[in-house]
């Protein structure tokens, strides 16, 4: 007999799209993603990035979705926790008055990364050390154990060492330009013109 699976995560009903390759970030060649898949590792050069296509379908809201998917599941909670850690770090450094700054940054983060994709871990953690010194920076995410590839990432966005390419530093240069009240016609994602013609 077979076993039952959740309609929503079964690839029978999937469709062709839902299987896509993506470019590599750092050697530039094409890496297979499913649509849940949350990152992946190059065969060519052995950069782990994220799924800048994500799509977690039913998963978002279903009670089922830890026995379901658990690896899935597990990812989100420690990038949820990582991200409010480093937040709680972050608002003593610079004290409480910079609380809705930060706020206002994540929710424009969440909002860009949702639609044009990126790595939420990099483009949460660089929105939230902006302000904060490089060399800080850099112990603050040694303390919280993040993984090395992944700080590096993060303080490559932060310096504008990231190529001028790079999903992640075009959505973190987004963000900063719509907290300095940049114009519509300065920003380069139609989610950002969006955003920023909200105001």
């Amino acid at each position: 007999m077979e076993q039952v699976k959740c309609p929503g995560q079964d690839t029978r009903f999937w469709k062709a799209e839902d299987i896509f390759t993506v470019e590599c970030p750092k050697c530039g060649a094409e890496i297979e993603f499913f649509k849940d898949d949350t990152r992946r590792r190059c065969a060519w050069c052995g950069h782990l990035f994220y799924n800048p296509k994500i799509e977690l379908g039913c998963a978002e809201y279903c009670q089922y979705a830890d026995k379901c998917v658990p690896e899935l599941m597990a990812e989100r909670r420690a990038m949820a926790t990582f991200r409010e850690r480093l937040k709680e770090r972050v608002s003593a450094r610079l004290g409480p008055e910079a609380a809705p700054r930060l706020e206002q940054a994540l929710g424009l983060a969440a909002d860009l990364l949702k639609a044009e994709g990126g790595d939420p871990k990099v483009v949460f953690a660089a929105v939230l050390l902006a302000e904060v010194p490089r060399e800080e920076a850099a112990g603050l995410l040694t303390e919280l154990g993040t993984e090395p590839e992944i700080a590096e990432q993060i303080l490559a966005v932060l310096t504008g060492a990231a190529p001028a390419a790079d999903l992640n530093r075009r959505l973190f240069e987004e963000v900063q330009a719509l907290l300095t009240g940049a114009p519509p016609e300065a920003l380069a994602t139609t989610t950002g013109r969006k955003l920023a013609a909200r105001r």
